[in-house]
């Protein structure tokens, strides 16, 4: 066996044999590492990787087979929700790599994808996504001696103004509270504008998880929705896992669909009574905003005859500007801000883990509150005023 040696530039190598090359001869590679222990444990996960029939090359190593090798066993511990995504993501976005041998590739590659995703419109966030789903790929590779350095680490993702997630309108709201017994999406909506959960632990909330004497309702688990099969996992973080007090202005209302339930979930799919699936939600939610739109004073297209008897149909009606659940979060935070209720506070009741998001809502709010204040002061300034200095002016 070939013994390890050190080098002049202070790191340890050795060469071991991977295979045979094309014309019968043996392939030997050699194995770098800065300590010799740590070159131990580098030439035995090759071994091991050789005998599972994973190894790769540097010579044939292409990106999509690491890329391959990379979700399916060296992410073992993702969520399958994150796992699917970080498929898409391979299969499309990066899919021009695929061919490509690993050695070969050269930051301009990436950048290339990145820039294109820019132009296309995609948000800051997902291109930082690709970014790092496409270096992480490469790290593998400069674990296992296949490339020296990470040429995607350093890859510039443009800036991006993020969209800001608007909260529901007064409108909106008073539509919720007049209709929630009209629809079974009712009350979860009731929670979610009012708790602040997100979707995925609203699905996942039990009745046995609220507390109607204390008024409170505990948040301990989500709901994972990669596919059409839900299952339910622990929040992302320990922040996650909260008990929210529930106002007493909804009680009456979680009361009397308490006492009507078939079902151990709050918000179930309807014809199981099981935790909804992603298709269930898309379909009750959708048919929650067909329902208000018509609450508002909405209609449906409508097939009819003219005066000449002839098929016509009357537009439909949008009365109301459909909203999304994550909506009614952000209703919830800016609920807290009005109130007064503190950051700290705020960042706990919202499950947020990281304080500077809590406090980039809180800016933001108080941002606008003080434009609105000082368009306040303008119109009252005018209507005050009126135009008697304008006059006066132009008599000058």
């Amino acid at each position: 066996m070939a013994r390890a040696k050190k080098r002049e530039d202070k790191r340890y190598e050795k060469k071991i044999t991977v295979g045979r090359n094309f014309d019968g001869s043996l392939n030997r590679i050699s194995v770098y590492a800065a300590t010799q222990k740590e070159l131990e444990s580098k030439v035995a996960e090759i071994k091991v990787q050789i005998e599972q029939g994973i190894y790769l090359s540097s010579d044939t190593a292409l990106f999509g087979k690491i890329a391959e090798n990379w979700i399916e066993h060296f992410k073992p511990t993702i969520s399958e929700k994150m796992r699917l995504r970080y498929k898409g993501i391979i299969k499309g976005k990066l899919q021009p790599l695929a061919e490509m041998r690993v050695r070969d590739l050269r930051p301009m590659h990436l950048q290339v994808i990145i820039n294109e995703m820019a132009k296309d419109g995609y948000a800051q966030k997902s291109m930082q996504m690709v970014k790092q789903t496409a270096s992480q790929i490469l790290d593998l590779a400069m674990q296992n001696d296949l490339v020296y350095r990470n040429v995607f680490e350093k890859i510039k993702v443009p800036h991006v103004d993020a969209e800001e997630r608007q909260p529901i309108t007064e409108e909106q709201r008073e539509l919720i509270l007049n209709t929630w017994e009209g629809h079974r999406m009712g009350v979860p909506a009731l929670i979610m504008l009012y708790c602040g959960l997100r979707r995925g632990e609203l699905l996942a909330l039990l009745w046995t998880d609220i507390d109607f004497k204390a008024k409170t309702l505990s948040v301990s688990k989500a709901a994972d929705m990669p596919t059409n099969a839900t299952t339910v996992k622990k929040p992302k973080t320990k922040a996650g896992t909260r008990i929210v007090p529930i106002p007493d202005a909804i009680m009456p209302a979680l009361l009397r669909a308490r006492r009507e339930a078939i079902s151990m979930y709050v918000c179930p799919a309807m014809h199981t009574g099981d935790i909804m699936s992603a298709q269930a939600y898309t379909e009750a939610w959708s048919s929650y905003m067909h329902y208000l739109n018509l609450c508002a004073g909405g209609r449906d297209k409508v097939r009819t005859k003219n005066e000449n008897g002839k098929v016509c149909f009357i537009p439909a009606v949008q009365a109301m500007e459909p909203f999304t659940a994550h909506q009614l979060r952000h209703s919830y935070a800016t609920m807290l801000y009005d109130a007064d209720v503190d950051v700290k506070t705020a960042q706990k009741l919202l499950g947020h883990a990281d304080f500077s998001v809590t406090m980039k809502i809180y800016t933001h709010l108080s941002t606008e509150k003080e434009s609105a204040g000082i368009e306040k002061l303008n119109q009252h300034v005018t209507e005050h005023l009126g135009n008697r200095i304008e006059v006066l002016a132009n008599e000058r």
